[in-house]
């Protein structure tokens, strides 16, 4: 059977919500930047922004120079994380595998509903309307074989439209578009491709295989195929698996690989304070990072034997820290998750450290002390092996 996705997108997810609860911002210059930091990036702008000027990521004293009314909010994690949930239930009463993709943003898998809510087209139609009906906001849906088109097709009819790439029009209905507009294009690919003088995906799709694997590594077959509109990468809901969540947001966003470092360490204490409260082990480790500009990178990686040491959870996942940290951009909050969680015994390495008195009496200190009473000495600050000169 082939698969109908729906992709839904609310463009400028925080100035739509913050629009929402303050009727008086419409038709109004708005930016989302954190107030404080002498170096705020713009992470949100409203369209009459956009017209003044402003950019996504831009240092918010030069946006102010670019418009002079414009309205500064601070960013409301708790809020829009609220407006999101109110979405994604909206969507369940369509389809119960649903893929959340950032704030504002959702995949909907609804093959085999067509006897229940009609055709795709219908079926977004009514998402559409709900979201606008129950929430006062804009939805933009693009309806399609596959994610990736189901995205496009969605990003190009915003702020409020509605596209259905028939099947078999994939290729066709993404040719003239902009390359930028395809995963894994970003602004060092897209300039590696203008100096090819492409510009368009059709441009990249008529290009042959070696050339592109040439030029881009792996990744150029990736790229082809995306250009010609394949894309058989499935829609995921949301893990119910049990698991041990800890993360951190930073008072101000930063980039000092010590503070952040530090961070991650204090994050692991928590998370290994838990497994053993607990008498659980975790077999896989995953790690998030949300930058100033609510870009966000995250790795994960399987921990054999499943572990409940602080010790070797810190340096498990100080390893996987160097490997997601790929950008200069400040870091705005960390996010680790433990799960594949398991009880009894395991096999342990033959040449490991096993320091489970101790750290079982670091756990009855910070119980009866707090947190602070006795800190590890791996807390200090450190340089990066990178040894990055703008850290």
């Amino acid at each position: 059977m082939d698969r109908e996705i729906i992709h839904i997108d609310i463009a400028s997810f925080a100035v739509a919500v913050e629009r929402v609860v303050n009727p008086g911002l419409r038709g109004r210059p708005v930016v989302v930047a954190p107030v404080g930091p002498s170096r705020s990036m713009v992470t949100a702008l409203s369209a009459e922004a956009w017209e003044a000027g402003i950019r996504k990521g831009m240092v918010l004293a030069k946006a102010v120079r670019y418009c002079r009314d414009v309205v500064v909010l601070p960013p409301n994690e708790p809020l829009y994380a609220r407006a999101s949930r109110a979405i994604f239930k909206i969507l369940e009463g369509f389809s119960p595998v649903l893929e959340p993709s950032g704030y504002g943003h959702a995949y909907m898998d609804v093959t085999g509903t067509s006897r229940l809510f009609g055709l795709p087209r219908d079926t977004a139609w009514r998402a559409q309307n709900e979201i606008r009906r129950q929430l006062r906001l804009e939805a933009s849906l693009g309806v399609a074989s596959n994610k990736m088109v189901s995205r496009i097709a969605s990003t190009v009819t915003q702020p409020a439209g509605l596209q259905d790439v028939r099947h078999g029009d994939e290729a066709a209905f993404i040719a003239p578009l902009p390359v930028r507009l395809l995963p894994g294009v970003g602004p060092a690919a897209q300039q590696q491709l203008a100096d090819l003088n492409i510009r368009v995906i059709r441009e990249l799709a008529v290009l042959d295989l070696d050339s592109l694997t040439l030029v881009f590594g792996r990744l150029g077959f990736t790229l082809h195929q995306r250009a010609l509109g394949f894309d058989d990468t499935p829609v995921y809901p949301p893990l119910a698996l049990p698991s041990v969540d800890e993360e951190k947001g930073l008072a101000e966003d930063s980039n000092d690989y010590g503070l952040l470092r530090g961070a991650l360490f204090r994050l692991c204490e928590r998370a290994g304070e838990r497994l053993r409260a607990d008498r659980q082990r975790a077999g896989r480790l995953e790690l998030r990072v949300r930058y100033s500009d609510y870009r966000e990178e995250a790795g994960r990686e399987r921990l054999a034997p499943p572990l409940q040491s602080t010790g070797a959870l810190q340096t498990r996942a100080a390893a996987l820290f160097e490997r997601i940290l790929t950008r200069r951009t400040r870091v705005r909050s960390l996010h680790l998750r433990l799960t594949e969680l398991t009880r009894g015994p395991v096999q342990l390495d033959l040449f490991a450290e096993p320091q489970p008195k101790l750290e079982s009496a670091l756990d009855l200190l910070h119980r009866r002390y707090g947190p602070m009473i006795i800190c590890r000495g791996n807390h200090q600050d450190t340089k990066s092996p990178r040894d990055l000169v703008s850290w």
